[in-house]
């Protein structure tokens, strides 16, 4: 098998999962270390046996041995990258979001086609086995028809994680700041087991800002499903809590309540019987340990990383590829749309009615 060999572009707080994923894999070398500040690329390099550090992408691109990247920068530096990144010929796994519209979404994916290259959008928690598990289950009918999701993100977030960054809390970095940023998996991941969702009805708050942000601290939505599922769903970083997560799927025949902390715990499944087997089944499974890095970000990075490096090798269709990360941008940029035009009091104030 040929060795793949992979560079890290963004040294900062979820490169090391990056690193850890990969480094879990056989026959792929971990070359380059690449940051706008050349310090914390040294720091990433040097903790985790990277060879080469440089502060230059197009040293990163410019090596012919180089096969793929970890785009892991501000929000804002995404499309330039993977733009730059995919025409010098390397495969890309992006964090989210895509980029910072729909339309340079769609020009991502449309090259990413064009070049023939692997281009895949960080959904990590896609590949949670508690999530793998309600999809299969949804699919097979254990649910029932989904008429109902509650989903709800509360995470702190201090005046020194906003001031402190270049990027962060701003519009022109962030594009957003609660929603895009820390509300991103929760969304996705509903989304992907509910087969899609639109937009009834959002608002946006700028209720308890941190660190001079500029953006959303709270932001919450109602989202109906293809076959008319309503969910709620509600984010927040001004809250006491670190971190928690919890989401709720309601079917006709059966309910589930699950997280995506770590690790990802199945709180509630009732309905019918074979859904409470296979929920016994799922509680009775060994828990992986998470890997070096922050807790919250979980254990799952390694499989998707793994998902990743496959499609490069033999050209398969990822569980999380670009068309689902362009599609869960629309959703994003159409939430963001609703909440910051007037039309949102009135679509909410006629469902009350």
């Amino acid at each position: 098998m040929k060795r793949l060999v992979h560079a890290v572009v963004g040294c900062g707080r979820v490169a090391p999962n990056h690193v850890d994923g990969f480094s879990a894999l056989p026959d792929v070398e971990m070359r380059w270390a690449c940051d706008r500040d050349l310090t914390t690329a040294e720091s990433l390099a040097r903790a985790h046996g990277l060879p080469r550090v440089t502060t230059d992408v197009h040293e990163v691109l410019a090596d012919p041995e180089v096969d793929s990247v970890s785009v892991a920068t501000g929000h804002a530096t995404h499309h330039g990258l993977v733009a730059a990144a995919l025409e010098a010929g390397k495969h890309v796994l992006v964090e989210k979001p895509l980029a910072l519209s729909a339309e340079d979404g769609a020009a991502l994916t449309s090259l990413a086609e064009r070049a023939g290259r692997v281009l895949s959008v960080v959904s990590q928690h896609r590949y949670d086995r508690v999530v793998t598990a309600i999809r299969d289950w949804i699919g097979a009918g254990l649910l029932g028809s989904l008429v109902s999701g509650v989903v709800s993100l509360q995470c702190g977030r201090d005046d020194a994680y906003y001031a402190g960054s270049y990027w962060r809390g701003t519009y022109a970095g962030e594009g957003g700041s609660a929603l895009v940023n820390q509300g991103y998996h929760a969304l996705d991941v509903t989304r992907w087991l509910t087969g899609g969702l639109a937009v009834v009805g959002a608002v946006a708050g700028h209720t308890a800002p941190r660190g001079g942000m500029e953006t959303e601290d709270t932001l919450a939505a109602l989202l109906r499903g293809p076959q008319g599922a309503l969910v709620t769903y509600q984010v927040t970083v001004a809250s006491s809590i670190t971190w928690r997560t919890r989401v709720e799927i309601i079917g006709t025949g059966g309910s589930v309540l699950f997280d995506l902390d770590h690790p990802g715990t199945l709180h509630l499944a009732e309905g019918n019987e074979e859904l409470r087997a296979a929920a016994a089944e799922l509680a009775s499974a060994e828990v992986e340990q998470a890997p070096p890095g922050i807790g919250y970000y979980g254990i799952s990075h390694r499989r998707q990383i793994a998902d990743f490096a496959a499609a490069v090798r033999d050209g398969h269709q990822m569980i999380a590829d670009d068309r689902a990360g362009l599609e869960t941008l629309i959703l994003l940029q159409d939430i963001y749309r609703v909440a910051g035009h007037e039309v949102a009091a009135p679509v909410l104030s006629a469902l009350r009615s």
